[in-house]
C-alpha cells in the first residue's frame, strides 16, 4: 500500500499519571491526528483524536472519543471486547506483518491483550494468542457520561495506556533508540443506533483491522 503514515512519537519530558485525564503539560509535545473510516478513508461521523509519547519504561497511548451514546456490557479480561464500542492499539515492533500486539479497552475500562500470528494463509489469517498477557499494563477511561445507563446524556470517553516495552519482547530495542522505527495501527469501533463505524489511523481499504500491510510508521524521537 502506499501513502501510508507517519507517526514522529515524542518522548515524554513529564512523569505521566495513567487517569484518564490527560492533563499532564507533556502530553501538549504529543502530535495529534484523528482517526478515518478504515474502509474508505472518510471522515466519520464521530471524531476520535490519538497521540502518543514515550520514556524508557512505556509506549503511552490516548483516545479521545466523542460519543453520544457510551456503552459496554462485557466486563472479564480477555473477552472478546471487539464485538462492543472500542479502541484498539496495534503494535509491530519487528515490522514483520506476521506477528503483532493488540490491545483492546472498553468504555469500562476492562482491557483485552492477545499477540497475534498473522501468516495470511487462506484457512485462517489470523490466529489471536490470547495466553500472552501485557503484564504492568496501565490502563484508565475517563468518561463524560455513563456507558450503564442507556438514558443518560453521554459526550465522550478517554482512554490512557501506559503499555511496557519490556512486554514487547519482538522489539529490536527495548527501550527504543531514538530513530527506530516500528509499524502499527490505532483503531476505534463505534456503535450506536444511528450507525456502526469502524475507524483508524492507516485505513485498511477493508472492515478488518489484520490488514498488516495496511500498518502506519512509528517513529520514536525526542
Amino acid at each position: 500500500m502506499s501513502n501510508l503514515p507517519l507517526y514522529v512519537c515524542r518522548r515524554a519530558t513529564d512523569k505521566i499519571v495513567v487517569d484518564g485525564r490527560l492533563d499532564e503539560p507533556t502530553w501538549d509535545r504529543a502530535e495529534t491526528f484523528s482517526l478515518r473510516m478504515t474502509n474508505t478513508g472518510a471522515e466519520p461521523r464521530l471524531r476520535t483524536d490519538v497521540r502518543a509519547l514515550w520514556d524508557d519504561t512505556y509506549f503511552y497511548v490516548a483516545f479521545h472519543c466523542s460519543d453520544n451514546d457510551i456503552w459496554a456490557n462485557m466486563t472479564e479480561h480477555d473477552a472478546p471486547l471487539w464485538e462492543e464500542e472500542v479502541v484498539e492499539v496495534f503494535l509491530d515492533p519487528a515490522m514483520l506483518g506476521t506477528a503483532y500486539f493488540e490491545l483492546v479497552v472498553n468504555p469500562l475500562n476492562v482491557l483485552t491483550d492477545v499477540f497475534v500470528v498473522n501468516l495470511g494463509n487462506r484457512e485462517r489469517v489470523f490466529q489471536p494468542l490470547r495466553g500472552w498477557e501485557c503484564e504492568g499494563i496501565q490502563h484508565a477511561v475517563d468518561v463524560d457520561g455513563n456507558p450503564s445507563d442507556p438514558d443518560s446524556k453521554d459526550t465522550s470517553w478517554t482512554v490512557e495506556m501506559a503499555i511496557p516495552f519490556e512486554q514487547l519482547v519482538t522489539a529490536p530495542n527495548i527501550p527504543p533508540k531514538v530513530g527506530d522505527t516500528w509499524r502499527g495501527n490505532f483503531y476505534r469501533i463505534e456503535q450506536n443506533a444511528e450507525g456502526d463505524e469502524y475507524t483508524a489511523w492507516s485505513p485498511t481499504g477493508a472492515i478488518n483491522y489484520h490488514i498488516s500491510d495496511a500498518f502506519g510508521t512509528i517513529v520514536f524521537a525526542e
